[in-house]
């Protein structure tokens, strides 16, 4: 699996990169590290010697960082320091690389409310073709072995959804518990043998939470079920 792991060289990019050379390690993959800096938009008016000082900061900021991955990690790994926006590059090196899944860390108190290198983490997951693992700076490091799955039921969207799914519960030996949240009491028929043999057998629990609150519902489910990755 060749893995995107997007960095500002803080703790949380750190956590993020336990999890990236990880995954990398258990599929035979690899890693590609990358470093994007680029001057606010207000900023734009600013001399070309200012981006000078900031790539040559970005460049001796990685070869640190790649020193500390070849002391560390016995996985191979590329690294590249790029200007640019992060959310478009994120995108376009994933599909220079061939790569399978990014990886990244989050800061900020809610976690998902800001992405290390400075953008909106949501922006890279709705503007990526790949599929993205976002850490928050709580994770503990521990294997992924327990996934809960939030699915709206919709079986016509569903095939590349369990197409990752099963590849990354084989990699990481996972149980999958099945999530459904619903503002009326109806369910579609069916759903859960459809999905049962979609996910080959995986699933150990299917749940189902009657609530308008749905991102709510899913934080507090996964709490409640120990879950390592939603």
């Amino acid at each position: 699996m060749n893995i995107l792991l997007p960095t500002d060289f803080s703790e949380n990019a750190d956590l993020a990169c336990q999890y990236a050379f990880d995954i990398a390690k258990r599929s035979k993959g690899k890693v590609t590290v990358i470093n994007a800096y680029d001057l606010p938009y207000s900023d734009r008016s600013m001399t070309t010697s200012l981006l000078e000082v900031m790539k040559e900061n970005a460049e001796k900021n990685m070869a640190a960082f790649q020193r500390k991955l070849k002391d560390k990690y016995d996985v191979p790994f590329t690294t590249e320091v790029r200007l640019g926006n992060p959310i478009r590059l994120i995108k376009e090196m994933a599909t220079e690389e061939s790569i399978d899944l990014v990886v990244m860390g989050t800061k900020g108190a809610s976690g998902l409310e800001e992405i290390l290198i400075g953008s909106n983490a949501a922006s890279v997951i709705q503007n990526s073709d790949k599929p993205v693992l976002v850490i928050p700076p709580d994770a503990n490091g521990k294997p992924l072995q327990k996934i809960v799955f939030a699915s709206d039921f919709d079986m016509d969207n569903m095939e590349t959804a369990f197409k990752n799914l099963n590849a990354f519960a084989e990699l990481n030996e996972a149980s999958i518990d099945v999530l459904h949240v619903q503002n009326d009491v109806k369910s579609k028929a069916g759903t859960r043998d459809a999905i049962q043999a979609a996910l080959q057998n995986r699933v150990k629990e299917f749940t189902i939470l009657q609530t308008d609150n749905v991102e709510e519902a899913i934080i507090k489910e996964a709490k409640k079920e120990n879950a390592d990755v939603i």
